[in-house]
Parts: structure tokens; sequence; C-alpha cells
């Protein structure tokens, strides 16, 4: 009899000496879950591109040299050289203005009268008056003015259409002798001469292409992009449109609206950045508008939760009871396994499972249907009664309960020090998050899925 009182004892001790080790529960993933499909994300990209090595590009194509010439018996008969000066681009507004500053001289001849009397062809009857402007002298100074209109065509070439608007001789040229100005018809001819100019500027212009600047931007906007304590984000850059241009000096100004389906993700993708698609027509937004994905793994949480709860101890009777750590051990439909080593008077492992309940309107998570797994309560009953108090439930309810707006303005952090940096040789990128908020969580197998929503700007400056 007294050998199975001391062994009954003996067991009893050992029940309470012994640890705690259930057996981990099961994952098991719901495969008919679906996360509802992310709107488009809308992002509006202004930016800024240096035209000048397009603009010496045109100018160095352009004639420098023009020659003209209307001979006649009778009357005024002239000709003319015209030699221009480098263009001086000036964007304003919407339109480009050329200023083309050059040098002319004249060379005319005057017959009063002529005759055809006796001969093939008319011939003057008096000595020929012969003048000239600019001819053994310093030449005269004429200016002229272009303004053009230039957009761009679905494959990212320009198209403009230009315009002579001013033809203006600074130095007059006015025959005394028989009473000729020969500054206004000089005009007039240049008029004539230089109107297929405007053409030329056209066919100079649409012979530029923005495509290397787009697909630069395109194919940085691609890229994985490190947010550090986040993951690597992905744009996923869709289709593109483009405003007006508008122009300062030889700076053109436009704004290109992306979209987009962005993610987050615990390593990047690998994927190659989808082709540069044709411009679609341009809708006007403003700033960035984006629903974003993000899949991290448990650790971020894991350390929140222990952040909270690791260290802290309580009584229950007499018994103590320390939280070690608490991790996040999976998730099995939809709800998420917490893994709690303990210490104390009994040391062990503690499952527990519940199901996350987000509240976006207070950006708040909590499992207010935390419990203990089965294999747990299992354990408990097999070895350590008392660990049912609900003073334990309680707790890792009250303290697995998050605000979360702390973690989303550490993203915002984050993401702002993404959107500020030079992004390759000359290429600078600036902007804004002015708002984050989660719409939707959901847990999965080894990672959260998170979706987000920001609101901020954007700009890409081309040097």
């Amino acid at each position: 009899m007294k050998s199975i009182i001391l062994l009954s004892i003996f067991l009893v001790l050992l029940a309470s000496c012994g640890s705690i080790k259930p057996v981990p529960p099961q994952v098991i993933v719901d495969e008919d879950f679906e996360m509802p499909e992310a709107e488009t994300s809308i992002i509006k990209v202004p930016i800024k591109i240096n035209l000048k090595p397009y603009f010496d590009a045109t100018n160095d194509e352009l004639d420098k040299v023009f020659r003209g010439n209307e001979q006649q018996c009778e009357g005024v008969s002239f000709s003319y050289l015209f030699k221009r000066s480098p263009i001086k681009f000036k964007g304003t507004g919407t339109k480009l203005n050329f200023d083309v500053d050059g040098k002319y001289s004249l060379k005319i001849n005057y017959c009063p009268s002529c005759s055809d009397f006796l001969a093939s062809e008319p011939y003057c009857l008096t000595t020929r008056v012969h003048v000239s402007c600019g001819v053994d002298e310093p030449m005269r100074k004429v200016h002229l003015g272009y303004t053009t209109e230039i957009g761009v065509t679905k494959n990212y070439k320009l198209k403009s259409t230009t315009k002579l608007k001013t033809v203006k001789a600074k130095s007059p040229c006015k025959i005394s002798i028989f009473n000729y100005d020969a500054t206004s018809r000089l005009e007039d001819e240049l008029r004539i001469a230089l109107k297929d100019v405007e053409k030329d500027i056209d066919k100079e212009i649409s012979a530029i292409s923005l495509r290397p600047e787009i697909q630069e931007t395109w194919d940085i906007l691609s890229e994985s992009r490190d947010i550090d304590g986040y993951g690597f984000l992905e744009l996923n850059p869709q289709q593109i449109s483009m405003g007006k241009i508008k122009y300062l000096g030889d700076t053109a100004y436009f704004n290109a609206i992306l979209h987009a389906k962005p993610v987050i993700l615990s390593k990047p993708s690998g994927k190659k950045p989808k082709k540069l698609p044709y411009l679609k027509p341009y809708k006007e937004r403003d700033g960035f508008d984006v629903t974003m994905d993000i899949f991290t793994n448990y650790d971020s949480l894991t350390s929140m939760l222990t952040s909270g709860l690791g260290g802290m101890e309580l009584d229950l009777k007499g018994k103590k009871v320390i939280f070690d750590t608490v991790s996040v051990f999976g998730a099995s439909n939809h709800q998420l396994h917490l893994r709690v080593v303990f210490s104390g008077t009994k040391s062990g492992i503690l499952y527990l499972t519940g199901t996350p309940v987000f509240v976006a309107d207070s950006q708040h998570i909590s499992f207010p249907d935390l419990t203990y797994d089965l294999e747990t309560k299992s354990a408990l009953l097999n070895g350590a009664k008392w660990l049912f108090d609900k003073k334990i439930t309680s707790t890792l309810r009250e303290y697995s309960s998050m605000d979360l707006e702390p973690y989303l303005d550490t993203l915002r952090t984050e993401l702002d020090k993404s959107l500020n940096m030079e992004l390759d040789k000359d290429v600078y990128m600036s902007g804004k998050v002015k708002k984050v908020f989660i719409k939707h969580i959901q847990p999965e197998t080894d990672q959260l899925h998170i979706r987000v929503h920001s609101l901020g700007n954007i700009a890409i400056k081309m040097d």
C-alpha cells in the first residue's frame, strides 16, 4: 500500500516538473479563398526632360545658307544671300519659339525701259544701274521667328506643326537712286524661300523619339526596390499615357499616367519588365492612388507580439507563468496559430489558435476567439490543468490586439525613402507618401497577405 502511495506521489511530482510539449497544430490551407481582385493603381508621374540635345541636333541638320534671285529686263532685278546664325529654341507654355538671327546681302540692278526690237530677247535701252547692300561692307541684319506646336505619337515620336511668324530686317536696305525699298521686298522673298524650312523643322522634329527616355523610366519603375524591413517593392507598370507637353526654355514638362499593379514581396520575383506598350489616351489624374499587395512572412508580427508579451509574468494562485516568446506558427483556414514558449512553475510550449479580426476604420487587428489548440488542451489535461486559467488566454488576447498605425507610419517612412533618390545617371525621382492604410488582411500558410492603399505624389527629372 505504501509503495502505491509513493508511486502516486512520484507520478504527480513528475507531472508537475515535466515540461509541456504538445504536438504542433496541423496547418491546413483553405485553397478556395481568394483575396478580392486589387484595383489597378494609378500613378501620376510629372516628368521633366532637357530637350537641348535634340534642339542642337535639329539646328545642325537644317540649312544655314539660302540664296535667291529674280531677274527681269525692265524694272528691278535682284539676288540675295542669307546666312543664318544658330537657332535659339525657347519654349513658352504649349509652344516652342525658334528665333533665328541672320545676315543678308543684296545685289540690285535697275533698268527703266527695255525693248525687243530687232532682238531675240528684250534688252535694256539704257545703262543698268547697279547697287547693293551688304556687299563689300558688313552684311545687313535680319531676324526670323518660327513657332511650333508639338505633340507625341502613340509610338513616342514627336510630331509638330511649325509656322514662320516673323521676318524682320533689322538693317534696312533703301535705294534712294530710284526710290526703291529693297527691305520689304527682301522680307517677302525670304518669307517665300524660308517657308520650306517649316517642313524641314517638322521633319527633323518628327525624327526625335522620346522612347529611349520613357523606356528608361519604364525599366527603372519595373525594378525591385528594397523597402528596408518590409521586403521588395515591385510596381509592375502595365500601361502608360502622356499629357500635353509644356515648355519652359529648352526643358519639356509633361505628366505621365502609369497603370500599375504594385506588390511588396519577401524577395524579388525575378520577373522581366513588361514590354513598353503604346501610349494610351490621357486622362488627367492627381498624384498617385496605389493599391498594393504586401506578402510578408510572420517575423514582423512575431516581433510585435513578443515586444508586448515577452518576459510578462502572471501569478495564478501562487503558481507563476512567464511568457518568454510569442511567435506566429502558421495559418490554417483563415486562422493563425500562436506558439508561446513559457517558463515559471512549469515550462514548455503552448499553441493557441485564433481568427484575426481586422477593423479597417481603426486600422486595428485582434484575435477575440484566441484559445488553446486541441493538442495543447489534451497535453494540459494530462499534466497541468491549472494552466487552463482564463487569465492566460485573456492576457494573450489583450496583447495580441494591436494598433497597426505605428507599423504603417514606419512603412510610410520607408516608402518615402524609396521615392527620393537618383535612379540612374542624371535621372532623379522625388515623391511623398501622404497617406497609407490597410484594406484587407488574409493569413496564408507561411506569410501574411496585406492589401495596402496609399496616396501621394511622385516626379521624375531627366537632366
